[in-house]
Order: C-alpha cells, then structure tokens, then sequence
C-alpha cells in the first residue's frame, strides 16, 4: 500500500507512515459497555491495561503502620465492582466497566463516560468524560469532544484539552501531540522537549531519568551510479516527474528540477507530481492545479482529488477525478467539469476509467457511457491494453473490450509494465507475460515492479534483486529512477536528553532504545552495543540485533542466532536460536524474549518453552504461544486454547480459556470467544482469576 500524504510504499496494514509520520487509519468511535468486545488491532494493549486491573492501595500514616487494602474488579452479570481477595463486594457492582485503582482512584465507565472512584467507593470525578487515563503523578488524562487535556486527583482542569493525543506523566513529563507536533511538556502544560518525528515512536516518556531523540531524517538525491546529485536537506523529496519533483520544507511544499533549483516556492500543505504538465497543489485546504512554471491554471476549489489506487493524483488521458461538494466527477485541463456525479471514479487510460455503483465495478468512456458493465468486485485502470480485476476473491486481467484475458486465478497482482506483471501464487510472488505464462518462477515472499532493470524481492526471509531472467542481480539496486534520478534518505540520529531538555548523550546512534536497568541499546555503524547514563560505551557494537536488559541480561543477536549477555558483555547464555526480525511484523512472536522472574521464553521450531539463567531449559518448547513470567506464572496456548503454567511447568488452570491476560499482582483477566470475525476475532472478558485459578465473577 501507498501513503495517501506523502505517496511512499509502506507495509500492509500500518497504521502511520515511517515516511512522513501521517496518521493513516483509526477514526475513535466510542465503544459498547454492555458487552466487553476486543478487536485484534486493540486486543494486546486491552490485556496489558486489564491485566493490572488490581491494585494494592497503600497509606500510610506518620507514626503508623502501613496498611494494605487489595480491590479486585469483580463482574456480575453486565455490571461490574470491586470485590476483596474472599469475594465480599467493597464497590457495588453498578458500573459497565470498572479499571485499575492507580495512586488511590479507580477509572469506572457509566453509559459510555468516565469518571473515578476511590477505594470507598465514593464517586470522586463525576463520570462525564469521553475518554480517560489512569492517574500518574497525582494527574491523569482525559478526553472531550475529541481533545486531550490533563485534571488532577479532585477532577480540576489543570492543563486544558487542546492536545489531539495524550499519554500519562512519567518523571514530569507527559506525551502529548498537538495538530502534528508531538512533545513532551511538564505539569504546567509547558513544552519541555520537541519530539522531531511524530507519532512514530508513540507513547515515548522518561526512563530513567532519560528522553530518548532524534534529529529530522533528510531526503536527497542521486543518480544511477549512487552520486549524490541534489544533497539530502529535504524533510521529503518525491520521485521525479516530467523533470520536476515535489519537495517539503519546513511543512511546506514546492518543486525542484533535476539539477535541485528551486523553479516553484514552497508554498503549499501538499502537493503530487506532475502528470501531463500540472500538478495537484493544496492551498486552505483545497485543491487546485499549478502548470511548471507555477501558475494556478486552475484555482484551488476542490475538497480532493483521485481516488482508489491513485496514489499520484493527476491527470491521465486529459481528465482528473475531483471531489466537489462531497461527490466526484472529472474536470479538464482547463478545469471544465465534464463529468458529475461519478460514484467511485478512477483514473482514465486508454480512454476508459473504472467507476464503482453499487459495491460493484466496471469501465466508462470520456462521455460518461458505460463500456463494460460493473460487475467486479474491484477493478482498477489500464495499463498496456489490459486492466485488473477482482472475483470470486481473485484478480484477473481483462482487455478493452472487457473479455476475459486471463482468469481470475491470482491471489494478488501488480499492473502490467513492460509486458510483465508480478502476480501471487499459493502464497509466492512470480511473474507473468500478457498470455499468462509464467517468466518468473512463483518462489518470492514479496515482490515489486521492475525499474531500472532490476526488481526487489525477498527470498526465504532475505531481501534481493533479480533481473527478468529470475537471476539475483549483482547491479546495486539503488532506488527507483525517474528523469535519470531516484531519491534517497538519510535517517535521524539518536541520543538522549534530561527531563530539563538538555542533551547529555549527543545525538550520534543510527538507533536507539530506552534506559534500562541503567543502560540503553545503541546501533552504531549498523551494529548493536550499549551505553551507560554517561553515554559510555559499555558494551561494544558488535550485534546485528539487541533487546533492552531485564534482570541483569540482555538478549543479543548474530548471524540469525540469538543469547544472553550480561552488563559486562559477557555471553552467559551462548547464542543458539533462531530468530527472524523481518517475521517479527508478522508473526510478532519471533524475537528474542527478556528475562522475567528469572525465566526466559525462547522459540524452537516456532514452538515455544523456557530456560532459566544457566540457559538449562525448564520447559521444553511444546506450545504455539507463550508470554513472559509474571508473579510466577505465565500464559501459554496451544490448539487456540489458554491457561497459565508456573515455573516448574505445571498447569495451574488448565488451557480452557479462548484469551487470558497477564497476572499482576496476583490476578489476571481471561476472556471467551464471542466473534470470529470479520473484522476479525472478539472477546467477552469473563472477569479475573487468582494464581490458584479460582474466578472472581459471576453470571
């Protein structure tokens, strides 16, 4: 899939653009309390806030003994409370969702709004908020009408609600994003460190007294033979186009020319490349269409432009799709609108355009006429004399006529280009000829259209260049060229600073992670080591992967293996396992694990088990999944059924459960299947369970 605000490629399914940080899916809705749903996008962050759903309430006295009251969510029936460690309710069970008592107050939800009970159950922030946060600090967050402000322990605005997004105060400092600015600011509301790329690394705070930063990444430019030809100063930099590229600076978006001259100002809040001599421009908030030289030919009136597979929205064949007045039609070089309505209008090529009536789709000529009737699930534009289409779940190529050239027999497809089309087999990539014969084997994982004479694929976990023989290629594939120039990207640097937003490591590391345990994993020269608070190089860089250090190891990577080594750099469990980073976006279970009441979960076969800190393993790997150890036991499946194990390996509840969470503090939340989808799995939360499996609800 394609960005929609800056064009680049980016992997399926993301949820914000590594290119230019914009935000591409994830409209709030206000959720159902009635029933407790999880959806697989939320579910691990919904486990993780229910898994600390007990909280133990401490108070203490000058020249008293502390006193230890344990308040565990309690369900019965649709409602739910708060019940002690024997069952005797303490909070009536009148809530449609109750949460963790943190720092003395507990968030509870009444008709869709929240509020906060103390551990009385007295009602001590009314529950009017569309949104909120467990307190931090002696504050929390909340939400209304869609903006993010900050109260404190008797329900005072203290930092207004202006923030579009907003994370709980950790060492003073709390995560907010205003528009498309993200910082940290202090209690007062005062910005205290710019953060220079938003929203990728989300929900970033102090650890250890430590922020990690990063500088802006640049974009440049360079020719075939890898020269820089336009230096990387550039907060984006497009692929060229009829000579002319769009670039950003400072927010703001122009046009440079192959040599890197300026030819139109940066001017604009967006802008596309050049198709047939204009390009779309955005000026407040609507678009328009500026000629190279940088006339406003046709004047910016227009709420979009393109759609549906566009991702260079411009002219084709003399027409572009606009939207107007919240429907789209086609306009003309001179801005006439020569067809309105249109329902789902694509871009026209050799004179025909894909529209979609009535979640079905087909082919109209420049007048509007129906040439092939709409009755693909999805079609999109043609490209070399044949067009893709999709039925029956597969995708097809059709000619202008709308015959059926080749069948609908592929899984996914590319567009023909220079007679071949990459298409998916059973799982694998390869490539077809406009008859259907197979010209590249089906053995790729991914793949991506030819330029420059080569195409990048992955192979068996490893990315690669092949020409169009299928031969791995050993001309350096540098980028995609156009006019005779491809851009390139120099990443941000890393380093950190205090929570008074001074730097005290420089900003000199490829990456970096947060403190832990008072050192932080560093990648320098495109290897892994680890610094202390000093920014001493403690352990040298000589990983090709790296996790943080929990209980005195830290796992470390080499040539696809993986260990342990300790604050020293010393290799305390050798380096055995596999481990695959790319899968990790995947299967989010191929990495290494941290250790965790001494214990560490390690995958054989992707299969999983555990090893204490010998590296003797405890627990042979026999289930599909595992999670770390916590209060001394931890959360296994296998054959999509739960429970919990301890530490010699021995169930404690069995696997009966479709879902469980973590335990803290001596509870966890475990969950049953109500949905399989689509959109995909939901869970009915049951309520909790003690380390001896006995159930805190009742129905």
């Amino acid at each position: 899939m394609f960005c929609p605000t800056c064009g680049k490629e980016i992997p399926d399914d993301s949820v914000l653009c590594p290119a230019c940080g914009a935000k591409l899916a994830g409209d709030d809705k206000k959720r159902g309390f009635k029933v407790r749903i999880i959806l697989p996008v939320v579910l691990v962050l919904v486990l993780l806030a229910a898994s600390l759903a007990v909280y133990q309430v401490i108070r203490g006295h000058a020249g008293m003994d502390q006193k230890v009251a344990t308040l565990i969510p309690y369900r019965k029936g649709n409602k739910w409370g708060f019940c002690d460690s024997s069952k005797n309710i303490v909070i009536p069970t009148v809530y449609d969702e109750v949460y963790l008592f943190s720092e003395g107050l507990a968030r509870v939800n009444v008709s869709g709004s929240y509020g906060f009970v103390n551990t009385a159950g007295s009602v001590v922030v009314q529950p009017v908020y569309d949104l909120a946060g467990d307190f931090s600090e002696n504050v929390a967050w909340f939400a209304s009408n869609g903006k993010y402000g900050f109260l404190d322990r008797q329900g005072n605005i203290v930092i207004e609600p202006v923030y579009s997004v907003a994370n709980n105060f950790e060492g003073g400092l709390a995560n907010v994003m205003l528009g498309n600015i993200e910082s940290l600011i202090d209690k007062h509301g005062k910005t205290v460190i710019p953060l220079a790329i938003p929203a990728i690394d989300w929900n970033r705070g102090v650890s250890e007294g430590l922020v990690r930063v990063e500088t802006l990444p640049k974009d440049g430019y360079i020719d075939t033979k890898g020269t820089v030809v336009i230096p990387a100063v550039y907060d984006l930099a497009e692929e060229f186009s009829e000579n002319l590229a769009v670039v950003c600076l400072d927010g703001k978006y122009g046009f440079i020319d192959t040599k890197g001259t300026m030819v139109i100002k940066p001017a604009y809040e967006n802008a596309w490349q050049f198709q047939e001599g204009l390009a779309a421009v955005k000026l407040n908030n609507k678009w328009g269409f500026v000629d190279t030289e940088g006339n406003l030919v046709i004047q910016p009136l227009y709420d979009d432009v393109s759609q549906y597979y566009s991702f260079r929205p411009g002219f084709s064949d003399g027409l572009v799709a606009v939207e107007l007045n919240g429907q789209w039609g086609y306009i003309d070089t001179k801005g006439k609108m020569v067809l309105y309505p249109v329902i789902n209008p694509g871009s026209f090529s050799d004179g025909l355009a894909p529209f979609g009536p009535g979640g079905k789709w087909g082919f109209i000529d420049k007048k509007g006429n129906v040439v092939i009737k709409p009755v693909y699930i999805f079609a999109k534009s043609f490209s070399e004399g044949l067009a893709q289409i999709r039925t029956g779940g597969k995708s097809g190529f059709i000619d202008e006529k709308g015959n059926m050239v080749l069948p609908p027999v592929y899984e996914e497809a590319n567009d023909f280009h220079g007679g071949i089309a990459a298409v998916k087999i059973n799982g694998k990539w390869g490539w077809i000829d406009t008859r259907g014969k197979i010209v590249i084997p089906a053995i790729y994982n991914s793949a991506w259209d030819f330029n420059n004479g080569v195409a990048q694929v992955d192979l068996n976990g490893k990315r690669c260049y092949i020409d169009k023989n299928g031969s791995i290629s050993t001309q350096p594939f540098l980028g995609y060229f156009s006019d005779g120039l491809t851009n390139y990207y120099v990443g941000p640097n890393y380093g950190f600073r205090n929570t008074k937003g001074n730097i005290v490591i420089p900003l000199m590391y490829e990456n970096a992670h947060d403190f832990c345990e008072g050192l932080a994993a560093v990648k320098l020269n495109n290897k892994w080591g680890f610094v202390d608070q000093k920014g001493n190089m403690l352990i040298q860089p000589l990983y090709e992967e790296a996790e943080d250090f929990h209980e005195g190891l830290a796992g470390v990577g080499l040539n696809g293996k993986f260990g342990y080594v300790d604050k020293k750099g010393n290799v305390v469990i050798p380096l055995p396992y596999e481990y695959n980073y790319e899968q990790l976006y995947i299967y989010h279970e191929e990495y290494v694990h941290p250790f965790s009441d001494n214990f560490a979960v390690i995958p054989v076969n992707h299969k999983w088990g555990f090893i204490d800190k010998k590296g003797k393993r405890i627990v042979e790997p026999i289930y599909t999944s595992m999670r770390d150890f916590q209060d001394g036991l931890a959360a296994v499946g296998l054959n999509d059924k739960y429970g919990f194990i301890d530490t010699r390996g021995r169930s404690i509840t069995g696997l009966i459960y479709d879902e469980v969470g973590d335990f803290v503090n001596g509870f966890a939340p475990v969950y049953r299947l109500i949905s399989s989808g689509p959109p995909g799995p939901a869970y009915f939360m049951l309520g909790y369970i003690d380390t001896k499996g006995i159930r805190y609800w009742e129905d």
